[in-house]
């Protein structure tokens, strides 16, 4: 039961931990660079969207799984 409301509050927590890498990378990498001729940061932050997108699949697995368990147990 604990375990697995440990598992839903640690899977919400890195989804939203990915989608703030995901955000970071799509300001920094596009809105903040408007206008700018040098658009090489677009290719240097893209380890950036990469663990944020694997960040966010994994913590939405996590989550996924603990609350498919907490539901099917025994409360």
């Amino acid at each position: 039961m604990i375990k697995n409301i440990v598992r839903i509050i640690s899977g919400v927590t890195l989804a939203m931990m990915g989608l703030v890498f995901i955000g970071t990378y799509i300001f920094e990498a596009y809105i903040a660079r408007i206008g700018e001729p040098d658009q090489s940061l677009l290719f240097w932050y893209l380890p950036l969207l990469l663990v944020g997108l694997f960040t966010a699949a994994l913590g939405g697995l996590i989550a996924w799984v603990g609350f498919r368990e907490y539901k099917n147990s025994k409360h």
